[in-house]
């Protein structure tokens, strides 16, 4: 067995426990996100799930930002490039608000900025007409939560050291809409970057 063999064999042995450990991984999903990612028009960027607090995580999501007509367009999509969501600006409204559709262009989600509130807790995440979201916490500081019926289903946060800069994450329960999820938290990052 040459050298090649032995590296081969290694890196097969560390593929196969990343993927038991992945199933043996109960509790929330985390997903590191780049910081201001609707600012830079044009570029793709992964969204990677972090495993067990270590390494840079694998791509699960790509982020293709586009201008397009009068609004900017942002498509999440799978390393396949298959579109999952995507998030468009509604600007010509009296409140700033971002709507959220499926590939399908069915509206799946609506963020709205409340017109009276304070710095925190200032939006309204109605997912499908009929649920609301309420956000918990500071958005600016990538300090919140998200909850559906008083429970908490998505943290965002920067509590993790980790080799990924200029990046926050966010760990979302099972059964959790992952897509939909980290959609709202790019939407609510770029309605207060404004």
């Amino acid at each position: 067995m040459g050298i090649r063999d032995r590296m081969q064999a290694r890196q097969e042995r560390r593929q196969e426990e990343r993927r038991e450990e992945e199933e043996e991984d109960d509790g929330p999903k985390t997903y590191a996100m780049r910081e201001k990612l609707l600012l830079d028009i044009g570029d793709d960027f992964n969204i990677n799930q972090m495993h067990r607090r270590r390494g840079m995580g694998e791509a699960a999501f790509i982020a293709n930002n586009k201008v397009l007509r009068l609004r900017e367009t942002f498509n999440l999509q799978t390393p396949d490039r298959e579109t999952l969501y995507q998030i468009q600006e509604r600007k010509m409204r009296a409140r700033d608000a971002m709507a959220i559709e499926d590939s399908d262009g069915h509206k799946v989600a609506e963020i709205k900025k409340k017109v009276i509130g304070l710095v925190r807790d200032n939006f309204v995440v109605k997912v499908r007409g009929d649920t609301n979201w309420v956000i918990h916490g500071s958005i600016l500081e990538h300090d919140f939560t998200i909850l559906e019926d008083g429970e908490e289903i998505v943290s965002v946060h920067k509590n993790w050291i980790s080799p990924v800069r200029d990046c926050y994450f966010i760990d979302i329960n099972e059964g959790v809409d992952e897509g939909l999820a980290l959609c709202v938290c790019i939407a609510l990052e770029s309605m207060t970057e404004e």
